[in-house]
């Protein structure tokens, strides 16, 4: 297929099937990412106590997505898949357009020590029909016992030309926050380690920010320290390239974190070049925002500037630094991208009471497809619920 006449129009998880994976060793664990009517859901939940495996789930997932676009892997950057017996397999539905006509496939991508089989879990004609799907690929890397890693898609026309349209599309331009038009599905991975630190360097300029334009896979955790990897940065170089994205960028802040708040975020500054905060006419800097609040802009502004029409959202700890009544508002913020957003899906995690509590997996949300799992603390007896 020619990859410069192709649209994907949706880019949802299905199952993720893991085995020998982190604290996942007793038997082959299955997450489900579909409805009760078996549609993709747009916002899922794990949901366990701390150490149980959240974080390795998500981890995972980020990974794997993270070897489309590649020919070849010298190691995963995952340790039960490069020094263990561990394998997955993350099976999508994609939805696509090409020339006119639409077609929907089942991607599965896979990696580890996996047999030659290569599969985890088969799709057969019966579940391809379930989901109106025409067809089954399959995607991956599997790690033989000599240690070399080879991938197991060769002969896949469909799958070689995808990975082809994902390998092209890198760093190309997002014109856009929040509502780009550019259809190559990505993955934003914010860790439970978010923080604003303060920009270490001295010397600064209008710098194109590193890892700018379209990536499969971001992964963000503590943001500063660098100047071209900062969250100030990032907001100079929208306030130069002056296509509304930087006035577009603020509103949103301050809509979605500073309402009933004396604070607000201004702008920018010219020396030194960073962007601020005013608090009852008090200036001062990112990082010198509450925990929670910094947490809370790192999110909006790195995922307004870096998702596409397709993303995959995943927030580890949703809660981490937040008061009972900031859950609700990231909850609720969250829940309103899922509404808005038609391609974008949504997988967070959380211990907390108040979180779980609002979400209500029982509870028909319109514009909401919710589903999610409980890892129990003895991992042997998982319960899913949507």
């Amino acid at each position: 297929m020619a990859t410069s006449n192709i649209l994907i129009n949706g880019f949802q998880p299905l199952r993720l099937t893991v085995d020998r994976i982190g604290p996942f060793q007793d038997k082959i664990w299955s997450f489900d990412f579909t409805d009760r009517e078996g549609a993709p859901c747009n916002f899922y939940l794990l949901v366990s106590a701390n150490g149980k495996g959240k974080t390795t789930l998500i981890e995972l997932m980020t990974c794997m997505m993270d070897m489309l676009g590649r020919d070849h892997l010298d190691k995963y950057g995952f340790e039960s898949l490069d020094c263990g017996e561990g394998r997955a397999q993350w099976d999508i539905l994609v939805s696509l357009s090409q020339n006119g006509k639409d077609k929907t496939v089942v991607l599965s991508l896979i990696a580890g020590t996996i047999g030659a089989d290569t599969t985890l879990r088969e799709w057969g004609e019966d579940d391809l029909q379930r989901l109106g799907a025409y067809s089954w690929h399959r995607f991956g890397f599997r790690r033989l016992a000599s240690g070399r890693i080879e991938p197991i898609h060769g002969g896949d026309a469909w799958v070689e030309d995808f990975n082809l349209l994902i390998r092209t599309g890198q760093g190309e331009k997002l014109s856009d926050f929040e509502n780009d038009a550019l259809t190559y599905p990505t993955l934003l991975y914010f860790s439970a380690y978010r923080d604003i630190e303060q920009v270490s360097e001295t010397s600064r300029a209008i710098t194109q920010p590193s890892d700018w334009g379209y990536k499969i896979v971001h992964r963000f955790g503590k943001e500063g320290g660098q100047w071209t990897a900062s969250l100030d940065n990032l907001l100079v170089w929208l306030k130069w390239l002056d296509d509304g994205r930087f006035e577009r960028a603020v509103k949103i802040v301050n809509e979605r974190i500073f309402r009933d708040s004396t604070k607000f975020l201004e702008g920018i500054r010219k020396d030194p070049p960073e962007a601020i905060v005013n608090n009852e006419d008090h200036v001062h800097r990112l990082d010198q925002l509450s925990s929670g609040e910094k947490s809370l802009v790192h999110i909006c502004l790195r995922m307004g500037a870096h998702m596409t029409h397709n993303t995959l959202f995943l927030l580890d700890e949703m809660d981490v630094h937040l008061h009972s009544k900031w859950q609700h508002r990231i909850l609720n913020w969250l829940k309103d991208m899922a509404k808005e957003h038609a391609g974008l899906t949504i997988i967070a995690t959380t211990h907390s009471r108040e979180i779980i509590k609002a979400y209500a997996f029982e509870v028909a949300e319109e514009g909401l497809r919710k589903g999610g799992f409980i890892i129990e603390d003895d991992l042997h007896s998982g319960t899913e619920g949507d």
